[in-house]
Formats: C-alpha cells, sequence, structure tokens
C-alpha cells in the first residue's frame, strides 16, 4: 500500500513481530491511521517525518478502504468488503498492525529476557478533569506498575521536555535501551524518536515506536474495545459511543475525509 508517497508494509502480524525482537540496526516504526494520513495531507513536516521511518505499518481498516478506493473500486463496496471479507482483504493487502498490539506483545517478550525499555509521555501539569487525576497517580508509578505488571522487564520513563534528545540517545546507548515506545500523541511522538535517533550510531540494536496511548490501555487508565469490536475492526464505533463529543471529529476524518482525499489524488 503507498499513500501520500509513504509506503505502507504488507506483514503478517507475527513475521513483522519477529522482526521487531531481533533488530539488527536502530529502527522506527510508525503506525498511521487515516486520521494520520490526513493530517499528513495538509502538514508537509508532518508528512516528511512519517517518510523517515523504516516500517509504517497499517493500524486500521481504514487503510484497506483507502487502498480499495485507489484502485477504483467505490467506498461503499470498499466498505462492506473490508468488513465481510477480512480475510481475503489481509491477503491481498497485509494484516493490520496496530500499535496498541506492538505495545502489549513487546512488552511481553522484553519480561521474558530482561530487556531495558523507555517510555516518552507528557507529563501531566495540571489537573482539570477526573482523567488527568488518574493519569497523573499513574505517572508518579509508571516505571512501578509496568515492572509489576511484566515482571523481568527493565523500565525507565521520560517525560516530554526533561531531557534533550542528545541526553536521550546517550541514555539508549549508556543502559542499552531495546524500545522505545514515545506516547506524546500524533506528530509531537513522532517528531521526537526522529531527532532521538539522529544522535544514535546506525549499528544501535534499539526500536523505536509511536503508540500514543497504548500504555494507557495496558494499565487500564483508558479502556480498549472488547474483542469483538477489535476483530471486526469496529474499536472507532466503540469510542465513539463512549465519547461522542471527544471523537466524532476525528471519526469524521476517518470516515469522510480519508476517503475523499484518496479519491481526490488518484
Amino acid at each position: 500500500m503507498q499513500f501520500l508517497w509513504i509506503n505502507i508494509f504488507q506483514w503478517k502480524y507475527q513475521e513483522f513481530l519477529d522482526i521487531l525482537k531481533n533488530p539488527t540496526k536502530k529502527t522506527l516504526v510508525f503506525t498511521p491511521n487515516p486520521e494520520i494520513l490526513v493530517r499528513a495531507n495538509s502538514d508537509e513536516e508532518f508528512l516528511s517525518i512519517l517518510k523517515k521511518a523504516d516500517y509504517n505499518t497499517p493500524d486500521a481498516n481504514g487503510l484497506y478502504v483507502g487502498s480499495m478506493i485507489q484502485e477504483g473500486f467505490g467506498f461503499l463496496y470498499s466498505g462492506f468488503t473490508t468488513f465481510f471479507h477480512k480475510k481475503l482483504v489481509q491477503g491481498r493487502y497485509g494484516e493490520l498492525i496496530k500499535g496498541s498490539d506492538l505495545t502489549r506483545d513487546i512488552l511481553e517478550f522484553s519480561a521474558q529476557n530482561q530487556k531495558h525499555i523507555l517510555i516518552l509521555d507528557n507529563r501531566v501539569e495540571e489537573v482539570r478533569s477526573e482523567f488527568d487525576k488518574k493519569k497523573l497517580n499513574i505517572q508518579k508509578n509508571l516505571k512501578t506498575l509496568l515492572e509489576q505488571k511484566y515482571p523481568g522487564v527493565s523500565v525507565q520513563v521520560i517525560f516530554a521536555w526533561d531531557m534533550k534528545s542528545d541526553g536521550i540517545a546517550h541514555l539508549i546507548e549508556l543502559q542499552k535501551i531495546s524500545y522505545v515506545f514515545s506516547c506524546l500523541g500524533m506528530k509531537k511522538q513522532e517528531s521526537a524518536l526522529i531527532d532521538i535517533w539522529s544522535y544514535l550510531p546506525a549499528t544501535q540494536e534499539v526500536v523505536g515506536l509511536g503508540v500514543g496511548a497504548s500504555i494507557d490501555f495496558l494499565l487500564g487508565l483508558q479502556k480498549r474495545a472488547p474483542i469483538i469490536f477489535q476483530k471486526l475492526g469496529l474499536e472507532w464505533l466503540y469510542r465513539l459511543i463512549l465519547e461522542p463529543r471527544k471523537r466524532w471529529r476525528r471519526i469524521y476524518m476517518a470516515l469522510v475525509e480519508f476517503p475523499r482525499m484518496i479519491k481526490n489524488k488518484r
């Protein structure tokens, strides 16, 4: 698949996970979804950042729909085929490789193999809601919570702006960090990794991933959709039901703006 001149790698999930378990060089992984690509379409800086990843992997079914639209199929046909002929679609375009799934499985692998990981997160500066209060409590104990949930893994946590990129790169080398999870949000998390990676030697065996709220899901701060929604590719619908005011704009981008963008670029 290719959107906006960004190659979206088409893998089986387990095969790709195996690659990340044994990196031979510094490696960057971004997981674009339709809203990320819509944003990149109007933000040249963000687009250039995404192009610098070693792997961009499909995080949402909307990319399947977009691929079929690029090939000349209509939106309704593409959507129907994506949701009701999943094996056919995945055989043609590869399996979904979601940041939340990669985060969970890499943490489990890291626990089994005593790996060192680094979390980059936004610090809660001001408590304005119940969510902020819960997030702050988790941040105070993030290292302990993850090491308890995944015994065997060694966790370092750095909050945005607490350390410069060259200092983070030095820490990665010094402590032999195997995985860096950037949880800073769209564009910011990818940009931070690109900057840090510029200070690392090419042979450094470390994987950096932009994973958004994946750590929050794992620790129960945000509730991930039930398995049935995940399997059907309807996590977006579950989130829309739970948080209509917060999610409607993002869903609109995925269901309306993204297909329109793809159709206009054919």
